[in-house]
């Protein structure tokens, strides 16, 4: 201690040594301490400043179970991650961050979460999503292995503190690592994690222009529908046929008949009429037409792409296989219908397209690459579904009808049943 120190400590005694610990605890805090407003609500995982790795926090670290003996085991979650998502791209170098943001909200069971994913420059649309939604949304956020995605974080951050809706209604789970557009692996991360006994299969690009979840919920048909498990509501899709006048959501109708209005007028149309596999079998002239029932889905079809409410526990996972544009949410739906879940169109709410720019070069070569897995993987889940079936006493059950009907025409499907029955 310095003989000035001394001097000083000798004059002001015990107080003094105080103030100056004080003043050293607060220029600690200062340095690795950064304030984040309502810091309460979050499960929060860290960027330490000096390797920009990304640490579990407060998320428990291992797997834990009790065998009947009372013994307690354990797996490292790395593991059993690993495992979950054994189809993807998934390594030694990748993380997954659930509850990165937990979410304020107090969840009951029998609500719907919307499960989505979000990029960097589709952080606005998740802010005014959960502005608009007012209830739980589950979304993945993908993130690089470098400084681009502590940026990507930082966007992040500045959107929780700015919009209070972001820090009530938003889990937001992390993937870290180098695999781009792992469109399946990241709604598959966001399902998991959901709360609720109900989710509804989103993206980020549409913006729901009527009260879905109030309307739902308080539809004793739709939620006679939802709770068996065997059936997914369909919400119309529209998007706007001048291409920039989908770029204010404000704009947008807030009603059906406003929205009717529109259509007929040729100023909305089926969300990518350009292919009427992927809407179609909604049937939207029905939809348009005063239609004021929950209607069946009758023409599906396997490149029919609806978005839809299901319910979480019990319900397939979309196939992580496909990577990059192309069939990766028909093959989510493909899977859904052929399980035993029949679709049905909600008769009074719609979504409509928030207008973007398409990358549509990288789009064609996945496409390609995509669209012949998903013919192979049509045939495989037609055999792996029918032998549960079948081993289930199910084949000739009401819940095995959407597949019989739809893989007949898969003729290796044929004649693989006829060793199975």
């Amino acid at each position: 201690m310095s003989v000035d120190l001394q001097t000083f400590m000798a004059r002001r005694g015990a107080k003094a040594m105080g103030l100056i610990l004080l003043l050293s605890c607060l220029a600690l805090l200062t340095r690795y301490y950064t304030y984040e407003p309502n810091s309460s609500h979050f499960r929060r995982g860290l960027f330490y400043r000096n390797d920009s790795s990304i640490q579990l926090g407060q998320f428990n670290s291992h797997f834990s179970w009790t065998d009947g003996n009372g013994g307690l085991h354990q797996l490292p979650i790395e593991t059993v991650l690993s495992k979950s998502f054994s189809l993807s791209s998934y390594s030694e170098q990748s993380q997954i961050i659930p509850y990165y943001y937990k979410s304020a909200m107090n969840m009951t069971g029998e609500d719907i979460t919307i499960v989505t994913l979000v990029t960097r420059n589709r952080i606005p649309n998740l802010a005014r999503l959960a502005t608009q939604y007012q209830g739980p949304i589950s979304t993945t956020i993908h993130i690089s292995d470098d400084q681009e995605g502590g940026y990507t974080l930082e966007l992040l951050q500045n959107a929780m503190d700015e919009n209070p809706n972001m820090r009530k209604y938003v889990d937001v789970h992390v993937v870290r690592d180098e695999f781009d557009r792992e469109l399946n692996l990241w709604r598959n991360v966001a399902k998991l994690f959901a709360r609720t006994e109900y989710v509804m299969q989103l993206d980020i690009d549409f913006f729901p222009c009527t009260d879905i979840r109030k309307s739902v919920l308080n539809n004793p048909k739709a939620m006679s529908l939802l709770r068996t498990g065997e059936a997914a509501l369909v919400i119309p899709a529209f998007e706007y046929s001048q291409q920039e006048e989908g770029l204010d959501y404000r704009h947008f109708p807030s009603n059906k008949r406003d929205l009717v209005k529109q259509y007929n007028e040729k100023k909305l149309e089926m969300f990518h009429s350009f292919w009427l596999p992927g809407h179609a079998p909604t049937d939207y002239e029905r939809w348009t037409s005063n239609e004021k029932e929950i209607y069946q889905v009758t023409t599906y079809q396997h490149s029919y792409e609806p978005y839809v409410i299901f319910k979480n526990q019990g319900s397939p996972w979309c196939d992580e296989r496909f990577a990059g544009y192309g069939s990766n949410k028909a093959a989510c739906l493909y899977e859904l219908y052929i399980s035993g879940v029949d679709y049905y169109v909600l008769p009074d709410d719609f979504i409509v397209h928030q207008t973007h720019a398409y990358p549509d070069e990288a789009r064609q070569v996945e496409r390609y690459y995509n669209r012949r897995l998903y013919t192979q993987f049509r045939e495989e889940i037609c055999i792996r579904l029918a032998r549960r079936f079948i081993t289930q006493r199910k084949w000739d059950h009401p819940k095995s009808e959407n597949l019989r009907q739809e893989c007949a025409s898969i003729k290796p499907f044929q004649r693989a049943i006829g060793r199975f029955l």
